[in-house]
């Protein structure tokens, strides 16, 4: 066991896991990065020079080894809902589908959006939604049980899990129909109280529409 020459990885150094701890400064400035807000911006409100602001960016893009701000705000993302609770196991591997996967942060009794990556901005057709609740952001939902729903999830803390759900969307081109496989998972603080939900989805149109016609 002692000889080395016997093992065929001696000697050759493991690179060290990326770390995502972060000081306070980096996570004050990452929440504001997450809610879309430039680098002029974030220094105004802490009272930093634009330069410093900058300088913890890019720290921040080289904590998560990701290219660029979108890419950073998907991935704190996928790091406060993996961090924050005990995920499903059969939705842990698809937090890594790529950009297939829908995912939106909310926070809040009123359930706020306060995150959501690129993929759930195409699906909705691109709408306002940061800051805004759920009501104010689907007004089209209204009386098809979705918030009900949601907010079920947030006041029991049981997750919900949807499969080939259908829901119509108004999108430039009018009314749409789609379908997906979707989770609302509870938040929980560090009291173990409820505090949000994390949203995941996988668009199953093309899946649906498929089995349907060959059935026809």
């Amino acid at each position: 066991m002692g000889d080395r020459a016997k093992m065929p990885h001696a000697g050759r150094e493991r690179q060290p896991a990326p770390s995502h701890e972060l000081t306070p400064r980096q996570r004050e400035v990452l929440g504001l990065v997450l809610l879309g807000r430039e680098n002029k911006e974030i220094a105004a409100q802490f009272g930093l020079a634009e330069q410093s602001v900058k300088t913890i960016v890019s720290t921040l893009l080289q904590k998560f080894g990701v290219p660029n701000r979108a890419a950073l705000a998907d991935a704190a993302v996928r790091l406060e809902v993996m961090g924050g609770l005990a995920l499903d196991r059969s939705w842990t591997s698809q937090l890594l589908a790529g950009p297939r996967l829908q995912i939106a942060v909310m926070r809040g009794p009123e359930l706020r959006y306060v995150a959501v990556n690129d993929a759930f901005a195409q699906a909705v057709g691109q709408r306002e939604l940061i800051g805004r609740t759920v009501r104010e952001a689907f007004p089209e939902f209204e009386g098809t049980g979705h918030f009900e729903i949601a907010e079920r999830v947030y006041q029991t803390g049981e997750p919900y899990v949807a499969h080939e759900a259908a829901s119509e969307w108004d999108r430039d081109g009018g009314r749409e129909r789609t379908y997906t496989d979707a989770i609302l998972q509870p938040l929980r603080g560090d009291d173990g109280q409820v505090n949000g939900l994390a949203f995941f989805a996988l668009d199953v149109t093309d899946h649906v529409r498929t089995n349907r016609q060959r059935i026809a």
